[in-house]
């Protein structure tokens, strides 16, 4: 029987700053992400390290779901290229006149990743399926952990 899953919702910094601690290193296959206008809502289906259990080596899936969205930039990949993953490092908001500016910075050149115009803070993110087992930890070189 595995754990149970993880279930968040992010409102302010103090949240996004565990959700994004939660998806350090997720995987973002392009082909899962996915904006709707009519209704303000970006999803997204991430691969993520449970880091929340490191000693067990596993990945689990964990949808998220960003409100009040109304627009969305890309920069350093292609939508096209649905064969491809982003390796997610961090969430960040930038408070705005309007709202705000929801960063998703990935890996690779460092302007790699997503910035979303919201309304305000709305995110939920839970996880879903069973987790698989990981054939390494994500480490970064400067500080042992982090990136895939």
């Amino acid at each position: 029987m595995s754990a149970p899953g993880l279930k968040l919702k992010a409102v302010d910094s103090a949240d996004l700053e565990i959700l994004s601690a939660c998806l350090q290193d997720a995987l973002l296959p392009v082909l899962d992400l996915y904006y709707d206008g009519a209704a303000q809502e970006f999803l997204l289906v991430a691969n993520r390290f449970r880091w929340e259990a490191p000693a067990a080596q596993e990945r689990t899936h964990m949808a998220v779901r960003v409100r009040g969205v109304t627009g969305v930039q890309r920069k350093g990949f292609d939508l096209k290229d649905q064969g491809r993953f982003l390796a997610l490092l961090a969430l960040t908001y930038t408070p705005t006149e309007t709202g705000g500016l929801l960063h998703l910075h990935c890996a690779g050149d460092s302007e790699t990743g997503l910035r979303l115009s919201v309304k305000s803070l709305d995110l939920l993110a839970q996880d879903f399926g069973e987790p698989w087992p990981s054939a390494s930890v994500p480490t970064h070189g400067d500080s042992g952990k982090g990136a895939v």
